[in-house]
Parts: structure tokens; sequence; C-alpha cells
């Protein structure tokens, strides 16, 4: 993602009315105390309607993490090419500089080699002036097309302008801008990312029984996120108009604290019970042992990403749930839009297969990242006519 892009909207803190706790203080105020059956008996109806209320959005929750729970099994892509697709093209891959981006690199070669295509990568710090000189460098090295992550089209402008002219196209991820020439292809945008707030909301009502208290930490730079976000929010509320909600900003610069900044709000508001982490990768390095060491171990962490060390902390209890952004399918999807492309039929705009993860469904390949698909290589070849 990129580190620049401009932040949205702050999420406030919901704060969601008592309504058990608000009729039986009236009952108490109106009757007095000489109506102490009556109040027991206004008490017992309005918690009899409590429990009923969060066993009804445990249930539905429940049936929302069940189905993303189960692991995908075919990629979200399904017609094939059906006609030739040329060899010999030539890719850049302009890569963050992390490791997530390097293993994207060789994901990228790897499908492109199938195709008989050539792939190399350049690599960034994610920053716009680096990012406009890798562009610019795979353009004078004659690429016919240049995959990008999370990039704004505002970053680029000069850069997309003369990859149009020059006939080359560009496949990307996670981008906040509407598709436009040269620019042919873009997965995991915001509304496809908003399917990972809801899964995330599911989990966190199911596993609490419809009684959770949950703070939201978002990184507001990361523009892709508002979305999910949103979503996350929106479905929570829904599930569980009872549960209690509220979210802080983490920016870029505050990165290396985050993990003090979550702790000393839950300290200060000791009713939370659930985290929700915008980012696990970013923003769980740490989390878990400063609960514990805070005495705030009850807290439970769910979140979105996450690579080995969130995988460690599910494995060991420590952490609840991830909905896993997988690398394999999107690059494999960025590419299987280029072979359309140059084949000649239409591209599909696709969502990357989604897959809610516990302790329960965790991979025994968790120490390294992992496809959703296991089977995803051997599904795009057929695709391509190339198995």
């Amino acid at each position: 993602m990129s580190l620049s892009t401009p932040a949205w909207s702050r999420i406030r803190r919901a704060a969601l009315p008592a309504v058990a706790a608000v009729a039986l203080a009236a009952a108490v105020a109106a009757c007095g105390s000489s109506s102490s059956s009556s109040s027991t008996a206004t008490a017992s109806n309005a918690a009899a309607t409590s429990s009923a209320s969060a066993s009804g959005a445990s249930a539905q929750a429940q049936q929302i993490v069940a189905q993303a729970s189960r692991r995908p099994t075919t990629v979200t892509v399904t017609t094939p090419v059906g006609k030739t697709i040329p060899s010999g093209k030539k890719i850049v891959f302009i890569s963050c500089g992390a490791a997530q981006c390097e293993l994207q690199g060789n994901i990228i070669a790897q499908g492109a080699a199938k195709l008989g295509w050539t792939a190399s990568t350049i690599a960034t710090d994610g920053s716009p002036a680096q990012i406009q000189n890798a562009f610019d460098t795979a353009l004078r090295n004659g690429a016919n097309a240049v995959i990008v992550n999370a990039t704004l089209r505002s970053e680029i402008a000069p850069q997309l302008a003369a990859a149009q002219s020059k006939g080359v196209l560009v496949a990307e991820c996670c981008a906040t801008d509407p598709l436009a020439p040269p620019v042919i292809y873009n997965t995991s945008t915001p509304p496809q990312s908003a399917t990972i707030g809801k899964y995330l909301a599911a989990e966190v009502v199911a596993d609490s029984k419809g009684k959770a208290n949950t703070l939201y930490v978002n990184i507001p730079a990361y523009t892709i996120l508002a979305s999910l976000g949103s979503q996350f929010k929106t479905s929570y509320q829904q599930l569980c108009p009872s549960c209690t909600y509220a979210s802080i900003d983490v920016p870029l610069t505050g990165l290396a604290t985050a993990t003090n900044t979550i702790v000393s709000y839950i300290r200060s508001h000791p009713g939370v019970n659930y985290v929700a982490l915008s980012v696990a990768d970013a923003l769980d390095n740490g989390l878990p042992a400063a609960l514990s060491a805070a005495g705030l171990s009850h807290v439970k962490i769910v979140g979105q990403g996450g690579g080995p060390t969130s995988f460690q902390y599910m494995a060991q209890g420590q952490e609840l749930a991830l909905v896993y952004f997988d690398y394999y399918d999107v690059d494999y999807m960025m590419l299987d839009a280029l072979a359309r492309h140059w084949a000649g039929v239409p591209v599909l705009q696709t969502a990357p297969p989604l897959w809610l993860i516990t302790k329960a469904n965790l991979p025994a390949s968790h120490t390294q990242l992992f496809p959703n698909v296991e089977t995803y290589q051997s599904q795009f070849l057929k695709l391509w006519g190339k198995s």
C-alpha cells in the first residue's frame, strides 16, 4: 500500500445506547421504592430481552462465520481465455521493498514464465518518488506491462501518460482510483475489501455470543482501508446493536508505538474485550504480550492481513482470527488480466478469494505465506490453456 495516500475521514466512536439499562432506570424512577416487585419484574424482562437479542445476534453471525471459514477451493476467475495468448511479453513489477512485496515479485515471475513471458522486479521504498523512478526505468527498458500495488493515479500521472503513448499496459492491486487507460485491471478494490469487514465483525459477534465491546484500530493513511473499516462498523452494529464500538487512528509515524497506544486506550476503557486491527501485520507485533503484561489477556484480537508472526500468535491462542491477504491468487489474477487483453478477450474484474482463518483451520504451513486456494496455479494454467 502506498504510504503517502491522503487520509480519509476519521471513524468516529459510536456511543451505542444501553437500552435495557435505560428502561430499567426509568422503571425504578417511576415506581419508587414501594414498587420493588414491579421493578424486579421489569429488570428480569429487560435482562431476558437482552439475552434473547444477544443470542439472535450470535446465531446470525455464526452463519456468516461458518461460510467465511471454509477454505476456498476454486479461484474466482472461471472463464477460460479460449484464445492463444501471445508469448515473449516483458513484465515489470514495481515492489514496495518489504518482504511481502519481494514475494510478489517471485510469484509474478513464476506465473509469467508459465505464459512464456519474462518478469523482473524493481524494488522501491513505496514512496511516490521511487515508484515514479521505477516506472520510468520500466518504460525505458521496454516493458510491455507494469504491475503496481495501491498507487494513486495522481502520483504517477506522467508515467501513465507515457505508458499509454507507448502502448504499455498497467495492472494493479488495491488501488482506489477507477479504471482508466492504460490501467486495465484492479483487484482488492475498496468495494471488494468491504467483505473483509463483514467477516471480522461476524467473528467478533459470534465469538462473544453477542456481548462484544470492540476497539477498531485504523491506519488512516491507507485509503484502501476506508471501506473495510466502514463495513466492519456497519456489520457489527447490524449483527449486534447492543454491542459497544469505538475506533482509534494510528498515523504512520505512530506505527512503532501502536502497541502502547492500543494498550493505553484499553486501560482507560476496561470494558473493551476485542480489538479489530485494520492491518494485522502492521499493528499486532508484540500486542499479545503487551496485553498480557497489562493484565488484559482476556482481550481477543482479530484483523485483516497477517503473516508468519500473526499466524504464530494464532497457533498459540494469542490471536483469534484473520482474513488473510492472498498474494498468490492476486498476483496470478493480474497476470490473467494481461493475458486476456493480449489474447483479445474481455478482461474480468474479479475479487480475490477470501478466507477467515482461526486456530482451528490454520494451515500447517503457517510459518510462511500460503495461497488461500491450494491448487490456484493449476487452475490458472487450465484457464490459460497451459495445463
